[in-house]
């Protein structure tokens, strides 16, 4: 893996292991909180999260529409904390592994979305990254200012 792939892993990872701590933080009665009417509660954001990594690899290495509906099909973690981390730690493991046999000639070659948009495979890392960490601030806002619960867990290193 190319060296400024394995410097996005480090944040990934980073990420990563910050949202196992939030997990255990909370209690399964709070995954049923929907902070916001019409939103996804807490369990379902972390379940949307657990499989995420995977997701946008996948996407990034050109699955159709039908192949992602397919896989969140298959995917989707029970909504109860043990599962949601074990989907967590299974799914980054899986996009990291399959990253890890990338070439740089693969890194750097464009790939396009099902919906259209295209970026490099290094760019679509980017994204993932982006992706994940918009979704682990969330869930940290979701938790401190509407269910008054800090995790205490540092999202930055």
């Amino acid at each position: 893996m190319p060296p400024y792939c394995q410097n996005v892993y480090v944040q990934l990872d980073v990420a990563i292991e910050s949202l196992i701590g939030i997990l255990r933080s909370l209690n399964e009665d709070d995954l049923t909180a929907r902070p916001t009417e019409g939103k996804m509660s807490v369990g379902e954001l972390l379940a949307h999260i657990s499989m995420l990594c995977e997701a946008d690899f996948r996407i990034g290495s050109g699955a159709s529409q039908a192949e992602m509906e397919q896989f969140y099909s298959a995917a989707q973690p029970e909504l109860a904390l043990p599962d949601i981390e074990r989907a967590l730690r299974h799914h980054y493991a899986a996009s990291k592994q399959a990253a890890e046999r990338l070439t740089e000639e693969e890194w750097n070659a464009p790939s396009v979305s099902y919906w259209g948009t295209s970026y490099t495979r290094f760019g679509w890392l980017l994204e993932t990254l982006a992706h994940l960490y918009h979704h682990r601030g969330q869930l940290h806002a979701m938790l401190v200012h509407a269910l008054r619960k800090d995790p205490r867990v540092p999202l930055f290193e």
